[in-house]
């Protein structure tokens, strides 16, 4: 496998901290979210994709957090183009690409977006100016065909598929490192304590107090246990978003796409992710399909009781993450607020749904995780 060079980037390789930032100012920051990111304009990127591949053709943006992404026609093959805002770090988007790569070597018929190389045999470009203070650094990818999973209406045998297509992805990052593996993201859970001073800005009080119960049962069940559970670089935000789906195709996944949060953390934060998303209000089961996806995960992943027994706690800690940063990174980034409120738009709806009982969640997943093992 070619490996990714990084000598364009070594002068930026991790962003500064200012001094006496909070925990979480200072965990925005290390995420990239600390400030908006100007939108390059399309011509900026169209010259770079002429010069460093070669590449003609029509741009259409792509709503994304912090990133610019576009789609280019007018090729042989559909392309996804990437550039990092302008808070990211370059070598946080290295573990990224090298993430990908890892994946097409490992487990070549997943499918995850193939990373292009560009005229001189590199992944990644640094766009910024002479006069820049960052990185913008850009890739290209193979765009993939299929259905956002949010937009479709999957059997429970498909939901199933999901999780197996989730466990599959862990499966061939179990053996990856990078030297960034470790990063401090605020989209990780092991941090989601440090967001609780953002319940200050939860207008109804019904819901602030939701949110307190999340955080006390987070402090009082999970955070000791974060060192003994089992840790690797995950995905990261194995969303329904996230997941392109073919009603025609028997693995049903047809595409797994934004590694942007890729990180090392501990598995069963990842597993959370994922049945955090199918979570429904509106079902006479809330937990149904969430379930559905955890017996596919179960099926190729042996997951321990005492894992277990925290997921529950997990998913609501998911749910109640998103819909804080998505208020809080609204306010700050006014361009991009309509796409971070639409991927947290039912999560207060879903809190107040499941409540926060946990054991008889915790005695379902421990039954389909029994019925679910090969």
């Amino acid at each position: 496998m070619n490996m990714v060079s990084t000598n364009r980037l070594h002068a930026l390789t991790k962003p500064d901290e200012a001094p006496e930032m909070s925990p979480f100012d200072s965990l925005m920051a290390a995420s990239g979210l600390s400030a908006p990111s100007s939108p390059l304009d399309e011509q900026s990127v169209l010259s770079a994709l002429g010069r460093f591949f070669r590449l003609a053709g029509t741009l259409t943006r792509i709503p994304t957090e912090k990133d610019d992404t576009f789609v280019l026609d007018g090729n042989q093959d559909r392309l996804l183009v990437k550039v990092s805002g302008a808070q990211e770090a370059p070598c946080d988007v290295n573990l990224q690409t090298t993430a990908l790569l890892h994946i097409a070597e490992t487990a070549p018929t997943l499918p995850i977006p193939a990373v292009l190389q560009g005229t001189d045999g590199e992944y990644e470009y640094d766009l910024s100016r002479a006069d820049a203070d960052a990185a913008r650094v850009l890739r290209v990818m193979k765009f993939l065909p299929g259905s956002a999973l949010s937009d479709s209406h999957p059997t429970r045998e498909q939901m199933a598929a999901v999780g197996r297509a989730q466990a599959a992805i862990t499966e061939a990052l179990s053996g990856f490192t990078h030297s960034r593996q470790d990063r401090n993201l605020v989209w990780d859970l092991r941090n989601f304590s440090v967001l609780r001073p953002l319940l200050d800005r939860v207008a109804a009080p019904e819901d602030r107090r939701l949110g307190e119960r999340i955080f006390d049962a987070y402090a009082e069940h999970v955070q000791g246990r974060i060192p003994q559970l089992r840790h690797q670089v995950v995905h990261g935000d194995f969303s329904a978003h996230n997941i392109l789906v073919d009603g025609d195709r028997p693995e049903y996944v047809s595409g797994i796409i934004d590694f942007g949060d890729t990180t090392r953390t501990a598995e069963i934060f990842d597993v959370a992710i994922s049945m955090s998303n199918q979570l429904d209000a509106h079902a006479e089961d809330p937990w149904r399909s969430a379930l559905d996806l955890f017996s596919g995960f179960a099926n190729r992943r042996t997951l321990d009781g005492s894992e277990l027994s925290l997921l529950p706690i997990a998913v609501a800690s998911r749910s109640l993450q998103r819909a804080l940063i998505a208020c809080w990174r609204a306010q700050q980034d006014p361009l991009r607020a309509e796409y971070v409120l639409s991927h947290a738009a039912h999560d207060w709806i879903v809190l107040r749904s499941i409540g926060t009982t946990w054991s008889p969640v915790v005695d379902r997943i421990n039954s389909v995780n029994e019925s679910s093992i090969r």
